[in-house]
């Protein structure tokens, strides 16, 4: 009979000190910005916070699961590069975006958090899906994670680069011909999901989605 493992209730030392560097940062980050550093100058902390993340996570994660644990840390950098370049524009149309750049950085960590052999771990089990076996968990494979992941990190690149109307379609589409659907269903698919965002945001809401640095880039020269 298989026995379970318990997630560690304890945290090695140099968790607890990657974790106190890890809140340091942040308050490097809260100081800067309360004094009005720029957004580039901001970026110094967050780096280093994400270095120290990803090196005080790496011992508590199974090796199994490190590819998992890497791919997320991958997503949240893009997530963050997202932020920092979606706060370089100014009004509404920034409002859109940083709400999916900030939620992306929270799922991003909760997902790295999910990782770990901690109690963290097992509580974000409960409160977000079933608590499985730790030893199915290790064993399990992480394609269809990967894919999962690949295709968050993709669609918040291809709305950075194309804006939420032309992207959206794209994304629908290719999300469900990957699904086993038919080219003819995709393009339904996608033709509905942007006439709904249009409707709902751009009639309905009067709010004016984010264009797409590659359009505004070409409304620029």
């Amino acid at each position: 009979m298989t026995e379970k493992a318990e997630p560690a209730t304890t945290l090695p030392n140099v968790a607890v000190i990657g974790t106190l560097a890890f809140l340091a940062c942040c308050f490097m980050f809260s100081y800067l910005a309360y004094v009005g550093v720029s957004r580039t100058g901001l970026m110094a902390p967050v780096v280093l916070g994400w270095v120290i993340g990803l090196l005080t996570m790496r011992p508590l994660v199974d090796r199994e699961k490190r590819a998992s644990l890497y791919f997320a840390f991958g997503v949240s950098a893009l997530m963050i590069f997202f932020v920092h370049q979606t706060y370089g524009y100014t009004g509404q149309v920034r409002n859109f975006p940083l709400i999916v750049g900030y939620t992306g950085i929270v799922l991003s960590i909760l997902d790295v958090l999910g990782l770990s052999n901690t109690a963290m771990s097992a509580a974000i089990a409960r409160l977000f899906g079933s608590h499985l076996d730790v030893t199915a968990l290790g064993g399990r494979r992480i394609k269809r994670e990967l894919i999962a992941s690949a295709a968050m990190g993709g669609c918040v690149l291809g709305i950075w680069l194309l804006g939420f109307l032309f992207f959206t379609p794209i994304f629908v589409a290719l999300w469900m011909l990957a699904g086993g659907k038919k080219v003819k269903n995709a393009l339904y698919g996608g033709i509905f999901a942007v006439l709904f965002i249009y409707l709902l945001f751009e009639l309905a809401f009067k709010y004016d989605l984010y264009r797409g640095i590659i359009f505004i880039s070409l409304l620029d020269l």
